[in-house]
């Protein structure tokens, strides 16, 4: 029976907060609306109450009280999920905001991190011994939900995927219990929380292997959007042999004032190049030079810089409160007829701030075996994100139409699924967030871990 079938009465919130260390949230305090909005300003839910808690022993006396209660429960960590998956009406929050303490073994390479923290965090505390872990492209993105979904991001070439670094969990299940899962104790369940997009049970601590990440070349050059059909053929034929230290991707954006663009291009349609760097950096610029020289760009910037600094280079560019909706597609690869779909959306968008970007994976990501993990997505040399993106409410419905059109006019070159980690709605993520022998492992899973649903990752949209 689903959970929240059974329950006929008002929750007994008084006892709840009494057994917290951390606080609970009930509609009406000061502090309710605050936490119940996430990072996507287009999710407007309500639920039944927030736990903020402070440690482990909070998250499991608040998951018991669920599960006496049959009460479905949503986790928040950074609460950046397009899908907005850290909220539900009529649901209990579990908010892990306030554990995002990073511990640092620089001997060991070890970096042990509480499921609240952000990944900007995360390279606080790594940076300064000179390591870094797979994290996000942008650094306010929570640790939590992104490295469940799998985890891509500027060093994944080179270091593998979060969950390719991720070497042990503390996990509080759906009956309160907690445990350890790794490749020793609860491999299945370890399997599973690799990629698996969640509901499996809460993580408290993720443990991450680090590696030796200092200074990066990187940078970002601007073309005009002319220019995008040729930069696309230049970027799969370079991509397609790419060292693994290089991980770069195409943005289909709005030129902002930068100060080494010249005026005359601000706020005109533009494609640009974004790269990483993240071997050796004297050698970077001449094994990145046939693609960051490409053609006559509006301009350029680029460099030796820290890593942790180019991981917040775009955190500006997507603001908590705006409205997003995002669509994502895969491709074995990158030919004229896909190009030629793309090229015309992607240049005229409903509103200046939505975006496209252009992804490749290989390098470590693929040398994984697909069913080592829940994450099966290994094998695609490319995948396309569709940021519908817009600063007023009034244009989401736009920005959402123009989305699903973009998915619709690629599906024909695409191939099936989805990274769950930019699934813009719940059913994507339902139906289509992994393949079939996947789906039905992480669903036998869910039964054993979760048998009344608790923590079930989607909802009806």
């Amino acid at each position: 029976m689903a959970a929240g079938s059974r329950r006929t009465h008002t929750p007994a919130w008084q006892g709840l907060a009494a057994t917290l260390r951390g606080t609970l949230l009930l509609p009406g305090d000061s502090d309710y609306e605050t936490r119940r909005h996430v990072w996507n300003g287009a999710t407007d839910r309500r639920p039944l109450a927030i736990a903020r808690r402070i440690d482990a022993e909070d998250v499991a006396a608040a998951v018991k009280f669920a599960a006496r209660e049959r009460m479905p429960m949503t986790v928040r960590g950074g609460g950046h999920n397009v899908a907005g998956l850290a909220v539900r009406d009529d649901a209990l929050m579990l908010d892990l905001g306030a554990m995002n303490r990073v511990e640092v073994d620089a001997q060991a390479r070890l970096a042990r991190v509480e499921g609240g923290a952000l990944w900007r965090d995360v390279d606080a505390a790594t940076q300064p011994p000179g390591f870094a872990t797979t994290g996000g492209f942008v650094s306010t993105t929570g640790v939590g939900g992104y490295t469940l979904g799998g985890g891509v991001g500027w060093l994944m070439r080179r270091c593998g995927l979060a969950i390719d670094n991720l070497l042990e969990t503390e996990v509080v299940l759906a009956d309160g219990r907690g445990v350890i899962a790794s490749e020793r104790q609860h491999a299945d369940l370890f399997w599973g929380l690799r990629g698996g997009a969640g509901g499996l049970g809460v993580v408290t601590r993720f443990t991450y292997r680090l590696h030796p990440v200092g200074d990066v070349y990187a940078g970002v050059a601007f073309h005009p959007i002319a220019a995008a059909a040729d930069l696309l053929r230049a970027f799969a034929a370079f991509t397609r042999d790419a060292h693994e230290a290089c991980t770069a991707m195409l943005v289909f954006t709005t030129a902002p004032p930068l100060p080494f663009l010249p005026a005359g291009v601000h706020g005109q349609r533009a494609i640009a190049l974004a790269f990483c760097w993240s071997g050796e950096p004297a050698s970077g610029a001449e094994a990145m030079r046939s693609l960051v020289g490409f053609g006559q760009p509006h301009g350029r910037h680029d460099g030796v810089m820290p890593y942790a600094a180019w991981q917040q280079m775009f955190d500006a560019g997507v603001p908590a409160g705006d409205h997003y909706y995002w669509t994502t597609s895969q491709f074995d690869a990158l030919d004229d007829a896909s190009i030629e779909a793309l090229v015309p959306l992607a240049a005229c968008p409903p509103d200046p701030l939505c975006e496209v970007h252009v992804h490749h994976l290989g390098g470590a990501v693929a040398r994984v075996a697909n069913d080592a993990t829940a994450f099966s997505s290994r094998g695609v040399p490319f995948f396309i994100n569709v940021i519908g993106h817009a600063g007023a409410a009034e244009r989401f419905a736009a920005v959402r139409d123009w989305t699903q059109e973009a998915r619709a006019a690629l599906a024909p070159y695409a191939r099936g699924g989805v990274q769950p980690n930019f699934a813009g709605a719940a059913s994507d993520l339902q139906s289509r967030g992994h393949d079939v022998a996947t789906r039905t492992k992480l669903a036998a899973l869910r039964a054993h871990y979760d048998p009344d649903g608790l923590l079930a990752p989607v909802r009806a949209d």
